[in-house]
C-alpha cells in the first residue's frame, strides 16, 4: 500500500528527485506545476512557453520565488540555472531534452507536428515522454512508442485524461479476469460538427481555455482522438464511423450498450464509443461466461448479467499526472500506449465549402472536424488523419462541405516531422 508516497519519501530522504521540463504553460501545464509542487521528490526545474511571463506566474502560484526562477534561452545557461539549484523558464524547447539534468519531458501542448518534434528528439536523447497530446499520439503514436522502446526509456499517455482512464479500468477488469466488450469515455459537451473558433470565443475565455481547444471539444474531434489512442492501445474500433453517441446514464448503460440482437444499439463488441450521459467520467462494460461469477455479481449489486457496468465518474487531468510520471521514470512503465499499433484513423471532415488552395487549419478549427474509423479503411481510401495537417497543408481541388478529405485532394508538408514519422509509421505496417 501507499507504494508511490512511500518511494517518492524515500527518494527525497536520499537527496534524489525526478527532475522534469513541461512544454506549455496553458491551463493543464500551469495546473500540473502547482500539483507538483505538493509531491515529494518530483521537481520542475524547466519550463518552456512562448509567454514567458505566464510561465513565471505558474511558478510562483506553485510558490516558488521569484528570485530562484531565471529565464534563458542559452543552453550553457540553462545548465548553470539548474545546476545552482535555480528552476529555468525559456522559449527555447530544445533545452527540454538537450539539458542533461532533466528526466522527464512533459509535453502540455496539445499541437499535434509540434508534439512529434518534441516527443521525437526527446527520445532520441534518452529521456522519458510524457505527453497530454493525443493529438499527436493518435497519428504516430504507434511509432514513437517502437523508437522510446528500442532507447530504452518510456513513452506515454497520462492517467488524468480519458484515454488513460479509460486503460485504469481495462486494467482493472483484467487484473480480475473479467472480459471487456465497451471502452467508452463520457462528453461533456453538446456535439455541434459546425463549431468554430470564432462561435465559441466568448464561452472559450469564460472557461479559460483557447477557443481552437474548446471548439475541437465541442465538434467531436477530441473525443474521436482520444477513443483513437483507446482503439491503438486495445485493439477496440468502432461500431459505425464516428461511433454512435450513445445518450445513456449510470442506471441504463448496460441495456443502452448491448447488443441489437438483444434489445441495445451495437452490431458487436470489441467497440469504442462515447455518451453525454456519462461526463464527465469513462466506464467500460465487462463480462464473464462464469456461472458462480456472475452470481457473485448479482450478490454484490451489478444486476443479472451477463454484461457489467464499471463506471469511473470523473477524470482529473493534469493531477492525476504525478502518478503517471512515477510510474514512467520509477518503474519504467506506461499508463497508455499503443500496442495494437495503428488500430484507428482519426480522418478529416470538410466543415465548410474549401477552396482549392486554401490552407487547412487542422484540429479545432473552423475549416475541419475529425471522425473515428479504422486504420484498415483509412488506408485503402487514402484518407487524411486530421492531426497531419500543419500550417502547410492545402487544399489542391475545390472539397465540398461534409466531405471525406483524401490524399489526393490536398498538398502535406512533406518537411514536417510529424509527416516523416507517419510515412515511417505506415511503411513498417506499425
Amino acid at each position: 500500500m501507499f507504494k508511490i508516497n512511500r518511494k517518492l519519501k524515500e527518494m527525497k530522504d536520499n537527496g534524489e528527485s525526478i527532475k522534469l521540463a513541461i512544454i506549455g504553460c496553458g491551463k493543464m501545464g500551469a495546473s500540473l506545476i502547482s500539483q507538483l509542487s505538493k509531491m515529494d521528490a518530483m521537481e520542475v526545474k524547466l519550463v518552456v512557453d512562448r509567454t514567458p511571463q505566464k510561465a513565471i506566474k505558474a511558478l510562483v502560484n506553485a510558490g516558488i520565488s521569484e528570485d530562484k526562477i531565471i529565464f534563458t534561452d542559452d543552453y550553457n545557461e540553462g545548465y548553470e540555472v539548474l545546476e545552482k539549484g535555480f528552476v529555468c523558464v525559456s522559449t527555447n524547447y530544445r533545452l527540454a531534452y538537450k539539458l542533461m539534468q532533466i528526466n522527464a519531458v512533459i509535453d502540455c501542448t496539445g499541437n499535434p507536428p509540434f508534439g512529434a518534434v518534441i516527443a521525437r528528439k526527446t527520445i532520441q536523447y534518452h529521456k522519458h515522454m510524457i505527453t497530454f497530446n493525443v493529438e499527436c499520439d493518435a497519428v504516430v503514436g504507434p511509432v514513437l512508442h517502437d523508437m522510446a522502446k528500442k532507447a530504452g526509456v518510456v513513452y506515454t499517455g497520462i492517467l488524468g485524461d480519458e484515454p488513460g482512464a479509460i486503460i485504469d479500468l481495462v486494467e482493472y477488469a483484467y487484473g480480475m479476469g473479467l472480459e471487456v466488450l465497451v471502452a467508452a469515455k463520457g462528453k461533456n459537451n453538446p456535439l455541434d460538427r459546425d463549431a468554430t473558433p470564432e462561435s465559441l470565443a466568448e464561452k472559450a475565455k469564460e472557461k479559460g481555455l483557447s477557443a481552437k481547444m474548446l471548439t475541437s471539444f465541442v465538434d467531436g474531434t477530441n473525443t474521436m482522438l482520444e477513443l483513437n489512442s483507446v482503439s491503438n492501445a486495445l485493439g477496440f474500433l468502432p461500431d459505425v464511423f464516428g461511433c454512435h453517441g450513445i445518450d445513456t446514464s449510470p442506471e441504463t448503460a448496460v441495456e443502452d450498450f448491448r447488443l441489437k440482437a438483444d434489445g441495445g444499439k451495437l452490431s458487436r463488441y470489441g467497440v469504442v464509443e462515447f455518451s453525454r450521459g456519462m461526463a464527465p467520467g469513462v466506464f467500460i462494460i465487462v463480462t464473464s461466461d462464469q456461472e458462480d461469477v456472475r452470481d457473485l455479481m448479482k450478490f454484490l449489486g451489478f444486476g443479472d448479467g451477463p454484461n457489467y457496468l464499471m463506471y469511473r465518474p470523473y477524470h482529473l487531468t493534469s493531477l492525476e499526472t504525478p502518478i503517471t510520471i512515477y510510474k514512467a521514470v520509477v518503474e519504467n512503465e506506461a499508463t497508455i500506449v499503443p500496442l495494437h499499433g495503428q488500430v484507428a484513423d482519426t480522418v478529416t471532415i470538410a466543415k465548410r465549402d474549401i477552396k482549392a488552395g486554401e490552407r487547412l487549419e487542422g484540429v479545432g478549427s473552423k475549416t475541419v472536424y475529425g471522425k473515428l474509423t479504422s486504420h484498415d479503411r483509412s488506408l485503402a481510401e487514402d484518407l487524411l488523419p486530421i492531426a497531419l495537417i500543419t500550417d502547410k497543408t492545402k487544399a489542391v481541388k475545390d472539397i465540398e462541405k461534409g466531405t471525406v478529405i483524401d490524399m489526393s485532394m490536398v498538398e502535406l508538408d512533406e518537411k514536417a516531422t510529424i509527416t516523416r514519422l507517419r510515412r515511417r509509421q505506415n511503411s513498417m505496417k506499425l
